[in-house]
């Protein structure tokens, strides 16, 4: 997967039947967090777009995660990332999708994948980028035993993380194993 298989908040486990598919471009103007949950988008599709709640295949969507093209959003920061330059030359967040970009969508049942909260932190200072990281929630509940093994999940896009559903035609992943102190999670593609 490129010259990172992980962020900080999400990475593969298994890559059992993982499809890599639709080389697309992110939205114009937004950067998608990696592991987040994306769809064609229907108003333009040579582009994804989070998996969307209104008409789409996000949680209270009208779409069917079984029957749609969705999952979770990949970009592979290398060359591209850099436009040319030397690598630290550009103030690059490793942990998203720049806005524009060829991306991939990664799905297929039974891969497997670890989705990670985390809070706001400070790192060393590097050459062009700040040290200072916004806390990210990618998993609704984990860390305060709102997610449970067997939990379907579904992404819920005015929120922007990973919302536990009972609706099957809304959930993306199952949860296989998850420890609340650490708040990270493994799951299972279900689509």
């Amino acid at each position: 997967m490129g010259s990172s298989a992980s962020t900080r908040n999400f990475g593969m486990r298994r890559f059992t039947n993982l499809v890599r598919d639709a080389s697309k471009r992110a939205p114009a103007a937004v950067a998608l967090q990696l592991g987040s949950g994306v769809e064609i988008d229907i108003a333009d599709t040579e582009r994804v777009r989070g998996a969307d709640n209104a008409d789409g295949v996000g949680i209270t969507g009208t779409l069917d995660v079984r029957q749609v093209v969705c999952g979770i959003v990949w970009y592979e920061h290398d060359a591209q990332t850099t436009e040319g330059r030397a690598a630290g030359s550009l103030n690059v967040d490793l942990d998203t999708a720049p806005a524009g970009r060829m991306v991939q969508i990664l799905h297929g049942k039974g891969a497997k994948v670890w989705l990670k909260n985390t809070a706001a932190n400070t790192a060393e200072a590097g050459l062009n980028f700040t040290p200072v990281r916004a806390a990210v929630t990618m998993v609704n509940g984990l860390g305060s035993a709102g997610v449970a093994v067997g939990d379907m999940l579904g992404w819920h896009s005015a929120n922007s993380e990973w919302t536990v559903t009972t609706d099957a035609s809304e959930g993306m992943l199952v949860v296989t194993k998850f420890d609340d102190t650490l708040e990270t999670l493994d799951a299972e593609f279900l689509v």
